[in-house]
């Protein structure tokens, strides 16, 4: 949809809100794109089983519909931030979505695995730049002191899909089929479409673009680096299972399908709370906060490995590690901030969107560890006790980062924080992509 389509768009479905009245309405449009984001992101976990049998190709190719699209999100969302910053946000934004719906309604009626994984890849294209603008949108919605809440309100749609969307998703997929959970996940993006055409007023373009450049002084900063290392190798552990749990859940465990829904559902009702958990151990000491959640994370992993055979032992273990699983994310997102704050000073908001890149990145290289995993002679039920592995190298990484800072400054993780324009940034880190 190019700038005068969307124009278009807006004026056929109604004037943009403009008055202090209708910001909770703009808000919420804002909301309703990162569930639909959310939704279709972590939809095929659900869904691996079904779509590898209906296209007939191996558990492992399947996974690489998850890791395809955090690949997309990691390589694109620098790139097009860039390109797009000196757009108006409310034409970029309908565009986007309008864009998500066409590429999942694509992916509805796919014709084979290689159209559906390129289609992935495209569908990614909206999801990051879109996060991107929507949170500096809502920031710009409300008056100043709002903005924590502004963008938490926009954040909420990803939990909410993982608690919520993801688990009635896969329990569509399996009664009706994988490719109408898809058709429904579009049209979630033509309702968010709707919703911000009619309500978000008209912002004008920013004033100061993104740069290539700018993300590259970033990224030559070895504090940051080491940040960023510790998300995106600390979520390939963590993927490295989250994306066979509906295989393990039902060819190790024995759970029916509509058990494994019940069960994913409980998994993001931990996440949401697991989030609180994380953020405010990050907000007392991140280092430590880091180190401790990450320990129980590995320790949710070898407790899956151990009660996989055992139902009842399963749905301890699940709860467990949902609690954890993503709650290090919080801090990390916090440490890339603050390491960005530090280091290369200007750079706060390159350094929170490479850090959103980097944890894509994990999504991508754990779907890819556990489908080595499933292939290899260690088989399915292994991938736990390998991921516990690989969240080890992450603390390894939280150990050396934690040991450098103290070499400049006796207490890290108290520089420099701004708790509330922090916050806001913080907490979606933990449930999206």
């Amino acid at each position: 949809m190019d700038a005068s389509a969307a124009a278009a768009f807006e004026s056929s479905v109604g004037p943009a809100a403009t008055t202090p009245q209708n910001t909770g309405a703009a808000l919420v449009a804002l909301g309703l794109g990162s569930f639909a984001l959310g939704t279709t992101e972590f939809l095929p976990v659900a869904l691996l089983p079904t779509i590898a049998g209906d296209l007939e190709v191996s558990l492992p190719a399947a996974g690489l519909l998850v890791s395809g699209y955090a690949m997309g999100v990691t390589l694109l969302t620098p790139i097009l931030s860039a390109l797009f910053s000196g757009l108006p946000r409310k034409g970029m934004l309908i565009s986007l979505m309008a864009l998500f719906f066409v590429t999942n309604m694509a992916c509805a009626f796919a014709p084979s695995y290689g159209f559906l994984l390129g289609v992935r890849f495209f569908t990614a294209i909206s999801h990051g730049v879109f996060l991107a603008a929507a949170t500096n949108v809502a920031a710009k919605l409300v008056g100043r002191g709002k903005e924590a809440h502004a963008i938490g309100v926009v954040f909420a749609g990803l939990s909410i899909a993982m608690a919520t969307i993801v688990p009635l998703g896969s329990l569509l997929g399996q009664t009706l089929g994988w490719r109408i959970a898809f058709a429904g996940t579009a049209f979630l993006g033509l309702i968010a479409t709707i919703a911000q055409a009619r309500y978000l007023p008209k912002l004008p373009a920013p004033t100061k673009r993104m740069t290539l450049a700018a993300q590259a002084a970033v990224m030559k900063q070895p504090r940051v680096l080491l940040a960023l290392g510790m998300t995106a190798i600390g979520y390939a552990g963590t993927f490295a299972t989250f994306t066979y749990m509906t295989a393990i859940l039902e060819e190790i465990s024995g759970f029916h399908a509509v058990a494994v829904t019940l069960i994913l559902g409980v998994i993001g009702l931990c996440i949401t709370f697991g989030n609180i958990i994380g953020g405010k151990a990050a907000d007392r000491k991140i280092y430590p906060a880091l180190m401790g959640l990450f320990c129980l994370v590995v320790v949710g992993m070898i407790g899956l490995w151990l009660a996989a055979p055992f139902k009842i032992a399963m749905i301890v273990a699940v709860i467990f590690f949902g609690i954890f699983m993503f709650s290090p994310g919080a801090g990390l997102q916090l440490l890339a901030v603050n390491q960005a704050r530090r280091w290369t000073p200007g750079a706060v908001d390159v350094a929170a969107g490479l850090n959103q890149s980097a944890f894509n990145l994990g999504i991508a290289l754990g779907a890819v560890i556990g489908g080595q995993v499933v292939a290899s002679p260690l088989g399915l039920g292994a991938t736990p006790l390998v991921s516990a592995g690989v969240v080890v190298l992450a603390i390894g990484l939280i150990a050396i980062g934690w040991r450098m800072d103290r070499n400049v400054d006796p207490q890290p993780e108290e520089v420099a924080v701004e708790p509330e324009s922090v916050r806001v940034i913080v907490e979606p880190a933990a449930s999206a992509g």
